[in-house]
């Protein structure tokens, strides 16, 4: 054989001549962070990649893939045939969005839209993949009325028992969380086991099985859900757990909710759904007592009194504080009961459909079809850069034009890919949708951010002061309105969040440093409205600043409150809950590292080398990167390098006393 290999591809000429353009005008790099450079489409230099680092001390998973994520632990052949082919399905996604955006808008919009990606002006989560929906928050209530009606082989009725409906879940999230991105929401799923339970304490039986009386009812219950969360964090999705959500309510939520999941003719005792929250909660504590359990999220849901301030079920609100206490696992919402009931509700705002996140945390039958994130620092160096120390008020003008130019960008992407998905169901490639599992108009366009301390920064302001804090408050109030006026155009809903960031904010403050726009040296951007790493911010600072802007991501943001060791007072987990809340903080953690021994003792204690029940090394800690526990050695680099080690984690005055 003489000459080289030649791969032809059939793409639109008009797609390479743009590439070409752009591999010309841009450093390299770009394209290695982008995913697509020459050498990460030669699979046999990638295979060899791969398996020569997988024995290397102190790299992880997330170093050798396009596509990092701390849930991503093996190093096998399951893990390879994931990660390894990702570049050529990202150069075919993009490919497919610049085709949608053409059809769609105009070639020119699809050429800067792609421009935009490989630079880092915004950033397309996920597109490696534009042909699945990122997240959607299911109903539990669908499985337990109609079985798993898939639409393969089999047809598979109703569950009349709890242990059957339990398998029905587990059989359905593995299906769903392959045909999805992101996560795979289970929220209202105690809220229907309940309803099993009821019939088990009124007959001692689970359907033909023989249970007993009502304590082994509930011995009974507690064996199952601790099984099933090791089901869910089983790697069935491919090479990594399903990101799952389950969420508790409190009895405002409970009282709007129950009543509504009427199955064989009753709905749930609501004495009944407070036990099951209250076991599933004791069994989580239980499990992370012996291994790291990662999924589901959890999620405790508080509705506020009629001030506005405070918490609405003082009782509640003890026992998610008892609960949180040895391990800080629960993730906090706080919101009107309206905002997790809209599902059964007429709304005339297409904006209006409840609230989802990123965790799968929400109402259910809601979601994100699709999240592209803007690169607000890059923003803010272009809007400055004529005016840098001179006119700071004429750079936030020019910011907010750019901001607003930006978010219709990100608006006409995720547009291009509703329709590419919208497709897609047409040709019965995502079944969810016409089996009614899923709905497509339910889920928003979401318009994603991140680094917006830092931009702020750029601009000539400092967030933690009230001049800083309004910045802050007209960027997103700029996109918010930018994205009402996309739901007009379009005619499809549009949110806004402050993206979890886990690989995007690394990538895109390089890429800023390959193009000169991070004289700072920033290793990444902040997915925090105060990063995590920044000194002099206390616990009250992070709240207050949070409090102020939660209110404008209506696709949600979370704030970490890094606590270093365990608290061991309930009042104490109890004055955070409350203080948070009435500062108006939507959805937060108080956050431990926890740490994993040579025996296996799992303990709490930011910066501890030793275990303190036997005295042997600590060979793992687990915190959240974003929203869930992960272990901090599956991180990306630089986060291992740069985000882990100058994280605060502040002492409570229960800990200095």
């Amino acid at each position: 054989m003489s000459g080289p290999l030649l791969l032809a591809q059939s793409f639109d000429p008009a797609f390479v001549s743009l590439l070409e353009k752009l591999r010309k005008k841009y450093p390299a790099e770009l394209f290695s962070l982008t995913g697509i450079a020459p050498e990460q489409l030669d699979i046999d230099f990638m295979s060899r990649q791969f398996f020569r680092a997988s024995n290397r001390k102190g790299s992880a998973t997330a170093d050798h893939s396009i596509d990092p994520n701390a849930n991503v632990s093996g190093r096998g052949v399951i893990t390879f045939n994931y990660e390894v082919p990702k570049p050529y399905m990202k150069l075919n996604s993009l490919y497919n969005l610049w085709r949608t955006l053409c059809e769609q808008f105009t070639m020119e919009a699809a050429d800067a839209a792609i421009e935009a990606e490989i630079c880092g002006a915004l950033y397309i989560n996920d597109s490696w993949d534009i042909g699945r929906p990122y997240c959607f928050n299911y109903s539990m209530y669908d499985i337990a009325l109609e079985g798993l009606k898939m639409g393969g082989r089999l047809d598979i009725v109703p569950a009349k028992g709890l242990f059957t409906f339990l398998r029905h879940v587990e059989q359905f999230t593995v299906y769903a969380a392959n045909s999805t991105l992101g996560a795979t929401g289970l929220a209202d799923l105690l809220i229907v086991i309940s309803r099993y339970v009821d019939d088990m304490l009124d007959t001692g039986y689970d359907n033909h099985i023989k249970v007993g009386g009502e304590s082994r009812v509930w011995t009974y219950v507690a064996e199952h859900l601790t099984s099933l969360i090791y089901t869910l964090n089983w790697e069935f999705r491919g090479n990594q757990s399903p990101f799952t959500n389950v969420s508790v309510y409190d009895d405002e939520f409970l009282g709007q909710l129950v009543p509504a999941y009427v199955i064989n003719g009753k709905a749930p005792r609501m004495e009944t759904v407070k036990k099951v929250q209250d076991i599933f909660l004791s069994c989580f504590n239980q499990v992370l007592e012996r291994d790291p359990a990662t999924f589901p999220v959890v999620t405790a849901c508080f509705s506020l009194a009629e001030d506005g301030k405070e918490l609405a079920d003082p009782a509640f609100v003890k026992r998610i504080a008892e609960h949180n206490l040895k391990f800080g696992f629960i993730n906090i919402y706080v919101g009107e009961t309206s905002t997790l009931s809209s599902c059964c509700r007429l709304r005339s705002n297409i904006n209006d459909l409840g609230y989802a996140n990123s965790f799968g945390a929400g109402s259910t039958k809601i979601g994100s079809l699709g999240v592209c994130t803007l690169n607000l620092p890059a923003l803010a160096r272009d809007a400055s850069a004529e005016t840098a120390g001179k006119d700071n008020e004429a750079a936030v003008r020019e910011m907010l034009e750019m901001v607003g130019a930006m978010t219709q960008m990100v608006g006409f992407i995720n547009h291009a890919k509703r329709c590419f998905i919208a497709d897609r169901i047409e040709r019965g490639s995502l079944p969810l949708y016409k089996l009614g599992y899923m709905e497509l108009k339910r889920q928003f366009s979401t318009c994603g951010f991140t680094g917006l301390y830092e931009a702020v920064h750029i601009l000539g302001y400092d967030m933690r002061e009230p001049e800083g804090l309004e910045v802050a408050k007209c960027i997103l109030e700029r996109i918010n309105q930018t994205n009402s006026f996309l739901t007009e155009l379009l005619g499809t809903p549009h949110n806004m969040e402050q993206v979890p960031g886990e690989s995007s904010a690394v990538k895109l403050a390089r890429k800023d440093s390959l193009r000169g726009c991070n004289p700072e040296g920033w290793e990444l951007y902040s997915n925090q409205f105060v990063p995590l790493w920044e000194e002099g911010v206390d616990l009250l600072d992070r709240i207050r600043i949070q409090g102020e802007l939660d209110g404008y991501c209506t696709g949600g943001a979370i704030c970490h409150l890094n606590v270093a060791d365990r608290i061991e007072k309930p009042e104490t987990m109890e004055a955070l809950i409350r203080h948070a809340a009435a500062s108006g903080v939507v959805y937060f953690a108080i956050n431990y590292a926890i740490n994993r021994c040579l025996d296996g003792h799992m303990t709490v204690g930011h910066g501890v080398d030793y275990c303190p029940i036997c005295g042997k090394r600590i060979t793992d800690t687990y915190t959240r990167v974003v929203g869930f526990l992960t272990n901090t050695k599956h991180w990306n680099a630089t986060r291992r390098e740069h985000d882990w080690p100058h994280r605060t984690f502040l002492k409570t005055k229960e800990q200095t006393a």
